[in-house]
């Protein structure tokens, strides 16, 4: 059986790892979206592509001393997604997109995105 690839660490310059929980969350590195074009007869059709940013769904523990206010304020940092598989990507000026992160029952889900990705390792 084949072992499944998971998020093992992410990692904030400003902030160090971040805690995160049993069930870390996505990461969906930059690329290329893909909309089909329809054309008069089905051969005629075809496909127009554009960039995707990246994006890490994280679900992170609220341990003590955990700073709610630094995580809610990152912009403009290289966070690094390593993956269990030994896998490492950069996400080059993440900045934290959507809602502000909050407190209840010990866990909050944060989103990060970037414009681009970079596989490092």
């Amino acid at each position: 059986m084949a072992e499944l690839n998971n998020i093992r660490t992410v990692s904030v310059p400003s902030i160090g790892k971040l805690p995160l929980a049993k069930e870390p969350g996505t990461f969906t590195p930059s690329g290329e979206t893909r909309d089909h074009v329809p054309g008069r007869l089905p051969e005629d059709g075809g496909y127009k592509t554009s960039s995707s940013p990246a994006k890490l769904d994280l679900n992170i523990n609220l341990q003590a001393g955990v700073d709610m206010d630094a995580i809610n304020n990152i912009k403009n940092e290289d966070v690094v997604v390593r993956l269990t598989s030994g896998q490492v990507y950069m996400m080059p000026q993440a900045f934290r997109a959507g809602e502000p992160a909050g407190f209840g029952e010990g866990e909050s889900k944060l989103t990060l995105m970037s414009n681009t990705s970079e596989r490092i390792a």
